[in-house]
């Protein structure tokens, strides 16, 4: 009697679990992509009116970093460059948000910012030592 009591349990178990994926049977699940999102960039370069060379090339150099570097990014409006007259009023927002009062080249990726100022203006005339500093930075606003 115990056997075919134990028997009978055993078998409700087992023929409940087939009943229940029966019911409620698996969904195929396809692997999905994450795609982790990619961070905007701003490069800034703040001047007043009044420059001189090295100003001058300091902009068109970090420029010329920026749309080499990353011309694809730049393309798709991820990455952008922009200089900015510290004179000119319209400015006065930025460069309070950024807390900029003078002459300065910055990297911006949201909360994130790195100034290289004065990398940018001790590699104005050298392209290629500029692309490494700027370089430098985005990589340090996007990581993390």
């Amino acid at each position: 009697m115990k056997q075919i009591l134990l028997l009978s349990i055993t078998l409700m178990f087992a023929f409940g679990g087939i009943t229940a994926e029966a019911k409620n049977p698996k969904k195929a699940t396809t692997p999905t992509k994450v795609v982790a999102a990619e961070k905007k960039v701003e490069v800034y370069y703040f001047h007043f009116t009044r420059r001189c060379k090295t100003c001058m090339a300091v902009e068109a150099n970090a420029q010329k970093a920026v749309e080499t570097l990353y011309a694809d990014k730049v393309k798709r409006g991820l990455y952008t460059f922009k200089g900015l007259n510290l004179d000119d009023a319209s400015t006065d927002a930025i460069a309070k948000k950024l807390g900029v009062g003078g002459q300065a080249l910055l990297v911006v990726s949201g909360k994130n910012k790195v100034d290289i100022t004065s990398k940018g203006f001790m590699n104005a005339n050298d392209l290629e030592k500029m692309k490494e500093e700027v370089k430098k930075a985005v990589d340090n606003v996007t990581k993390g």
